[in-house]
């Protein structure tokens, strides 16, 4: 270029006088041909390039800059003789007054393009040298720091490294790490928001605590994150934690960092794989809420009421501070939302040992289990996953008022298989079974005729319940409660839990039923008095029931006749019960007829008194004329009392026509007409 110069002539301007030598003007620059231009601008064309200045639309030509080299071309190849030869053209005669532009340090490097100028023309004088140069190559874009990636990665969230990647998409309130300050080249490892990094306790504050976490800016931790619910810090220098770049400081400032969310990312991470793949966590039991229980899993988790066990759960208080295994049911992590259920790892759990139970278990086999509830109609046993059933007859061969005396809540206990129903998953089983069944051997231990003694478990209105032994019950009738006809109701003889005295009297294992008898513990009464009963005899008794037919009247223990009403009095009208006797009245009898084969007595009042008919048939006969007194009158006649116990009948034919004159309680004279012995009738006329 230089021999170039040397070599150039001056050039008469046309339009001026002057003569300018060509050295000192500003070189022309060195244009491409035009079929090279126009094939550079339609690759390099970029459709959101900003417009360029006035000056630059004027000149089609694009700057030289930015016209590519020719396809094969090698930039360090000297320019080609086509673009030497255009170094002689004219020279315009504008640039040769026009200043030559001075650079700025600063835009040194930048492409002429971007160096806008007000003059046009030196845009258009450019070089055919320099335009054949290649061009300058763009500067090299800025690192990226690379993606932290093994210890540093955080287990859920996205790749931080990513230029695409949401950094913040699960770390809220952090700053944006691209509007982050920038880290000097100085600080080591480059380290931005929302990394994970291993540190060193520098300091601990009351401001925070001071970490060092691998590079040359170190970072603060609130201090509350590391206090303990007594106050003390759990946190001290030297000792190497873990902790999470919320932000990055400025120069000379702390980076805000959290060892809490660390847990909680750690926490949420576990959360997630156990709600992923069902695995069971552990938490504990913080309070009651409504509808169910608040759960410390790490973070606060809910569990409803309905999931914390399989059956109702009635006092919920009684949760708090416990210890739980649950499952995660539902889990939002955005919103801080965790359910969880107990009872869904307990069915789970419950299903697998009840497969297991169930290939176990055989009917005539024990089964042990524990007692899980109480009912009115039965006891439920836990078995391993499945329930049996054991009814209240099956508790004990005895009789079983209530279940509580045989078992209780809680209690573990062995009880026979006696049905399986698989289909239905129900399972029955019996607690007495275990035992030997005693009315197999019940002749072994009672006999007919033996005393025996035992408990009155229950009174009936037909009699008493005696238990005799664990199991065996027998019966006292109302009717062996006592030898007289007239029995008390049992519950004035007998009382419950009370011991008894009685005698067996019949033994049915079959029907498993004894007959008992308190009677036969005193001899027969009938049997010691037989002898001593005499028709004629006079007896005293009480009188015990009284009826519209007669009086029953108890002449000994056990010993009971009847006294008929026709036997009451001698008189021929009929005598009411009522008027001879009360309840409870000791009046004498006489024994009339005695049946001691079934045990049947006929007694007799009247027969203390002498006949009146008899001592009227010696005194009276037919003709003889008597004094009478009327003591009623029908339609066929008048009744007429002749003596005590003695009564006739006037017969209507036989009364005067005008009957007012007679009336009950008169007396008048009356004549014998028919007297009969045997049927003790008289038969009388009006005088």
């Amino acid at each position: 270029m230089q021999a170039q110069s040397e070599e150039t002539k001056p050039i008469a301007d046309e339009s001026a006088s002057s003569v300018t030598d060509a050295a000192d003007l500003p070189r022309a620059p060195d244009l491409p041909p035009p079929e090279l231009v126009e094939a550079a601008s339609a690759e390099e064309e970029d459709p959101v390039a900003p417009p360029e200045p006035a000056a630059a639309e004027a000149d089609p030509s694009p700057p030289a800059s930015e016209v590519p080299l020719a396809a094969g071309a090698d930039p360090a190849d000297p320019p080609s003789a086509e673009v030497s030869e255009a170094t002689d053209e004219p020279v315009d005669p504008a640039a040769s007054v026009a200043p030559a532009p001075q650079e700025s340090p600063e835009l040194s490097d930048a492409p002429r393009s971007e160096q806008g100028s007000d003059d046009p023309a030196p845009a258009r004088a450019q070089s055919g040298v320099e335009a054949a140069l290649p061009a300058p190559a763009p500067p090299p874009a800025p690192a990226v720091p690379p993606a932290p990636s093994g210890p540093n990665a955080i287990p859920g969230l996205p790749d931080l490294a990513g230029p695409e990647e949401d950094l913040l998409d699960d770390i809220p309130d952090f700053e944006d790490p691209e509007m982050l300050p920038d880290i000097p080249s100085d600080a080591g490892a480059v380290v931005r928001a929302g990394a994970r990094c291993k540190g060193t306790v520098v300091a601990v504050r009351d401001s925070g605590v001071i970490v060092a976490f691998g590079t040359k800016v170190e970072g603060s931790v609130p201090l509350a994150e590391f206090q303990q619910a007594d106050g003390t810090v759990s946190v001290e220098p030297g000792q190497e934690i873990e902790v999470l770049v919320e932000r990055m400081g400025a120069p000379g400032e702390y980076a805000a960092l959290s060892y809490k969310r660390i847990r909680e990312l750690e926490v949420w991470n576990g959360i997630q794989q156990a709600h992923a793949h069902n695995l069971p966590i552990k938490g504990t039991v913080a309070g009651p809420v409504k509808g169910g229980l608040r759960v410390d899993i790490g973070v606060p988790a809910f569990m409803p009421g309905s999931q914390i066990d399989i059956r109702p759960i009635r006092k919920m208080d009684s949760w708090v501070g416990s210890e739980v295994e649950v499952a995660v049911i539902e889990c939002d992590r955005r919103r801080g939302n965790v359910v969880v259920s107990r009872s869904s790892l307990l069915r789970a759990r419950q299903r697998e040992l009840r497969a297991e139970t169930l290939g176990r278990l055989a009917v005539g086999e024990p089964a042990t289990g524990e007692v899980t509830t109480i009912t009115s109609f039965g006891v439920f046993v836990d078995l391993g996953g499945i329930e049996g059933m054991i009814k209240y007859a099956d508790l004990s061969y005895g009789r079983v008022r209530k279940a509580e005396d045989h078992v209780q809540a809680g209690q573990e206990l062995t009880a026979r298989v006696m049905r399986i129903d698989e289909s239905k998953e129900k399972i029955v089983l019996s607690l007495k079974a275990m035992q030997p069944d005693p009315w197999l051997t019940i002749g072994e231990r009672f006999a007919v005729g033996q005393r025996v003694r035992g408990r009155v478990t229950s009174v009936k209105d037909y009699g008493a319940f005696v238990e005799l032994e664990p199991g065996v019950e027998g019966l006292i009738h109302f009717s062996e409660i006592d030898w007289s006809r007239r029995a008390k109701h049992p519950t004035k003889t007998f009382t419950p839990n009370a011991d008894a005295d009685a005698v067996v009297l019949a033994i049915d294992p079959d029907q498993r039923r004894i007959s008992l008898s308190t009677k036969r513990l005193t001899p027969d009464p009938w049997d010691t008095h037989a002898a001593s009963l005499e028709v004629g005899q006079v007896v005293k008794g009480v009188v015990r029931k009284i009826e519209h037919y007669g009086l029953f009247v108890e002449i000994a223990p056990g010993i009971e006749g009847l006294v008929h009403v026709s036997d009451l009095s001698w008189d021929a009208r009929p005598t009411q019960p009522r008027e001879v006797a009360q309840k409870g009245q000791e009046i004498s009898t006489v024994i009339l007829q005695a049946d001691l084969e079934n045990r049947k007595l006929s007694l007799g009042v009247k027969q203390l008194q002498p006949d009146a008919w008899d001592a009227f048939l010696i005194e009276n006969s037919v003709g003889d004329i008597l004094p009478g007194t009327v003591r009623r009158i029908a339609k066929f006649g008048a009744f007429v009392e002749l003596a005590t116990g003695v009564e006739g009948l006037c017969h209507s034919s036989q009364l005067p026509r005008d009957r007012s004159a007679i009336k009950p309680g008169q007396q008048h004279q009356f004549e014998i007409l028919e007297l009969n012995e045997r049927t003790r009738r008289i038969g009388l006329r009006y005088l």
